[in-house]
């Protein structure tokens, strides 16, 4: 696994992500969860991402993470309107994380940005959390992050980036790089369909001296080349996939040319 800069952090260039994949309550499927957590262990993934937005995600991620909690960045989000609101949403993610310290508090889809960000950069001066974040699904967005990042209030950024979707090359990974800001990426796989909805296996032969075995593989692979982004954060659900999404991370220097076969070869897929 390659290691990244995420500010003061050296986080695994493959994180996990728990969109929808940690919304479980049975106990059952939380054992599942709490396997996947021992699995990063075992893999070196260390950065969690989650959110007070994703159901009981993060009331399981405490939950599983209980004990161990030394091993892993927590990454988590607010998402709502009103000052009163947004710091009642705050203070219960850090009850459910069962912590008294987030690694990175972000603004979820930067609702309310203008209320949360005050809040969460209050609790960084008070060592409660250490960076701030946003984070954003639409391009319309990049304008108003470019502007909070070149003054210097957001540490990281967390922005879908894919061998696909590649609106963030032109301007807002340029503007990370120079500003030193953290980049964590979101729907790495398209919510899967880069990998499910495919018309045609994709020929995995020139990629096989870099252990990619899967397209899932090469695909994340493909993200985390890029030198700008600090980490990639896919989701599962079956405890086996944070071995193979990890391998992508020792993957993490692949030439421009594989880069360009990856794409092309997705493209011709699709």
């Amino acid at each position: 696994m390659e290691f990244r800069k995420l500010g003061n952090l050296e986080v695994s260039a493959i994180g996990l992500g728990t969109l929808r994949t940690f919304d479980v309550t049975d106990d059952a499927d939380i054992a599942v969860r709490r396997e996947i957590v021992d699995t990063c262990i075992g893999n070196a993934v260390n950065l969690i991402d989650t959110a007070a937005w994703y159901g009981n995600a993060e009331q399981v991620v405490g939950i599983v993470t209980e004990g161990q909690r030394d091993k892993f960045y927590l990454a988590t989000k607010v998402r709502c309107e009103g000052k009163e609101a947004g710091e009642a949403q705050i203070a219960r993610s850090f009850a459910l994380l069962n912590t008294d310290y987030i690694d990175l508090f972000q603004v979820h889809n930067m609702i309310d940005w203008q209320t949360h960000l005050p809040t969460l950069e209050g609790l960084k001066a008070e060592g409660k959390v250490g960076m701030v974040g946003v984070t954003a699904m639409v391009p319309e967005a990049y304008p108003t992050i470019m502007g909070l990042m070149r003054e210097g209030r957001v540490d990281a950024v967390q922005i879908p980036y894919n061998v696909i979707n590649r609106g963030v090359a032109a301007e807002l990974l340029p503007l990370a790089e120079e500003l030193g800001t953290g980049v964590l990426v979101m729907e790495p796989l398209q919510k899967g369909r880069y990998v499910n909805d495919l018309r045609e296996q994709p020929d995995l032969t020139p990629l096989a001296e870099y252990g990619i075995t899967t397209w899932a593989q090469a695909l994340l692979a493909w993200i985390v080349s890029d030198r700008r982004v600090s980490s990639a954060i896919p989701t599962t659900s079956r405890p086996e996939r944070i071995g193979e999404n990890a391998q992508a991370g020792s993957a993490a220097n692949l030439p421009p040319e594989l880069r360009d076969y990856i794409q092309a070869e997705t493209e011709r897929c699709l």
